[in-house]
């Protein structure tokens, strides 16, 4: 299967810009979605017109930013459009699309809507809007609430405006007018907050409404609704002109995931991505990569960064970089990193979706151990809280993919405490004993997670029933990662690129994962009955404190009050659970 129907799989349901790419990586069209997974699969299925199909034709793979709303997406897509002029994006290219608004820098102050950023006269641009509808009526709505000049060229005589109290009256006062309140309000409402604005309305909708000027008040309600409904927030411009790139991080324990958004002019114009390997530290790994970036690309005047201590870039590259804490920029910022992240889970998934569909890779498998192809795989893991709420869960692989119909959740029922090697032994004998009873088809083989231990508990159970069914543990290093295979008394090491490894360790964090939700649902649910609830006084962190260093109920039952003590706990109530079992033994 291509790259691109795997990718197409795992596009997600969020909004987003996508580009699509020709076979020399080149940008052809750029979109934007309010559903990047059903907009992005509509190119490949289904029937199009003629210039679209000549643009399928064409694309060999493409790339998606993902956006908080479907707003931010289409003002993303304006930008890219802008920076890779690409050949079947024609109707975007003229940029008397994209209207601002803006605010004059006059002794008196207009607010207008403008498509051209480089007049001298203007002192702050807001935007690009969508439209220029969505632009005018903003204005409209800011000058009913605000007193700025309306007309182009000042009168000699008061106009309806300033009998209405929407305009100060520069045409009769001669003094200079101070707008600078008003200013400050303006430009916090069109950078995105909206609170003092609808403040401001509020407090003028109830005065007009206690002075019984009910159809006043009811022009501020309607004008309230109005600015709710129709002014959005933006983080996708940033109203400076300063350069700056905002670079976002992801690693796991193999790769780091990179991504460059990059911002001219207060607009976000190209956002780079890429996926290194990680031999050496992230910080050593992540500062020789951006050099060398910098060295082919244009260095901006700042950069917005947040992963480690970045004085060593910011030395090498001779750029500002800070850590965005508020506002805009920590939006884009918390979106570079989302993007990171999501752009390193899903070359994860493509390439173990790749490989789990193989048939070869289960041949592989079967080969390593010496036994026929496992067609069939069940795996089990078992979850509990220092022997609290036991359970296990088992998950079946069939042809190298889950089959998500056939898992299977257990209640520990005959182990007491934290004991792996009896629960496992009961959840073996409960799933095959029964299979044995219902003629069920069996697996080719069982995967533990675990290793030695796990291994010989499912042996004897199976032998006691007189089964044969090959069994091998997944042994995972200090990070919970698989690592190496225990099977027939032998220990055999895993290469983390192999498609074996990928299978296994996909095996390995789905039960896990699988077992750790059913042991949480029973938790929240409250199946089980802690022998610690009847204690007066102990509430839920106490009791965890006391099964952290204690391990087990029966060592809090032996344990003296000094020993309660120990743990954390104040005297009153060791004294309190120590008197409650001697009370029960009695």
């Amino acid at each position: 299967m291509s790259v691109i129907e795997e990718k197409l799989k795992l596009l997600p349901d969020l909004p987003g810009c996508y580009q699509m790419r020709d076979k020399d990586n080149v940008v052809i069209y750029v979109g934007k979605a309010k559903n990047l997974k059903n907009r992005v699969r509509s190119y490949f299925h289904g029937a199009h017109n003629a210039k679209t199909t000549r643009l399928v034709q064409e694309i060999v793979d493409f790339t998606y930013v993902i956006t908080a709303s479907e707003l931010e997406a289409f003002v993303l897509e304006i930008n890219m459009i802008k920076e890779y002029d690409p050949k079947y994006n024609i109707m975007l290219k003229d940029d008397k699309t994209y209207p601002y608004i803006a605010l004059t820098n006059e002794d008196n102050p207009r607010l207008i809507v403008t498509r051209n950023q480089r007049k001298r006269n203007f002192a702050r641009y807001f935007g690009p809007y969508p439209n220029v509808k969505a632009a005018r009526t903003t204005i409209d709505v800011l000058n009913q609430i605000y007193p700025f000049r309306k007309c182009f060229t000042i009168p000699k005589k008061e106009c309806l405006y300033y009998h209405m109290h929407q305009c100060l009256g520069p045409c009769i006062h001669k003094e200079k007018l101070d707008y600078t309140p008003y200013k400050t309000k303006v430009a916090s409402f069109l950078n995105g907050d909206a609170k003092e604005v609808l403040a401001d309305i509020t407090t003028r909708m109830l005065e007009a409404s206690n002075a019984l000027e009910f159809e006043k008040a009811r022009e501020y309600r309607d004008l309230k609704l109005a600015i709710e409904d129709t002014v959005a927030k933006q983080k996708i411009s940033i109203n400076d002109l300063t350069s700056r790139d905002y670079i976002g991080i992801y690693t796991d324990e193999d790769d780091i995931s990179i991504n460059i958004i990059i911002t001219r002019q207060g607009n976000i114009v190209q956002n780079h991505q890429t996926i290194i390997s990680k031999y050496d530290s992230l910080e050593d790994e992540t500062i020789n990569y951006l050099i060398q970036f910098y060295q082919v690309n244009a260095k901006p005047k700042e950069i917005c960064f947040k992963a480690f201590d970045a004085t060593l870039l910011a030395d090498a590259l001779e750029v500002q970089i800070y850590e965005a804490k508020l506002g805009k920029k920590k939006e884009i910022l918390d979106m570079a990193n989302a993007n990171a992240k999501f752009n390193l889970e899903n070359k994860r998934n493509i390439y173990r979706n790749q490989i789990l569909k193989k048939l070869e890779t289960i041949e592989e498998l079967g080969s390593l151990l010496g036994i026929p192809t496992p067609m069939r795989i069940e795996a089990f893991d078992n979850s509990n809280l220092y022997g609290e709420y036991p359970v296990s869960a088992m998950v079946c692989y069939i042809q190298g993919k889950p089959a998500p119909k056939e898992f299977r959740k257990y209640h520990i029922k005959t182990v007491v405490g934290a004991n792996d090697y009896e629960s496992m032994k009961e959840v073996i004998y409960r799933r095959y004993f029964r299979l044995l009873m219902e003629d069920g088809t069996f697996p080719d083989l069982i995967v533990l997670d675990g290793g030695e231990i796990q291994v010989h508990a499912a042996l004897d159970v199976l032998h006691s029933l007189n089964v044969d069914i090959p069994v091998m543990g997944i042994q995972k290093n200090d990070r919970h990662k698989a690592s190496k295979i225990f099977y027939k008394e032998e220990v055999i090491d895993l290469d983390k690129n192999s498609p074996i490894y990928l299978l296994l360790a996909d095996i390995s964090q789905r039960v896990h994962d699988f077992a750790i939700s059913f042991f949480r649902s029973n938790k929240t649910k409250g199946l089980f009955s802690s022998m610690l609830d009847p204690i007066p006084g102990l509430g839920p962190k106490r009791k965890e404190q006391l099964l952290t260093h204690f391990v087990s109920i029966d060592r809090i039952k032996e344990a003296t009050i000094e020993d309660l003590q120990s743990a954390g706990i104040s005297k009153s109530l060791a004294e309190t659970i120590w008197n409650y079992f001697r009370k029960e033994e009695e």
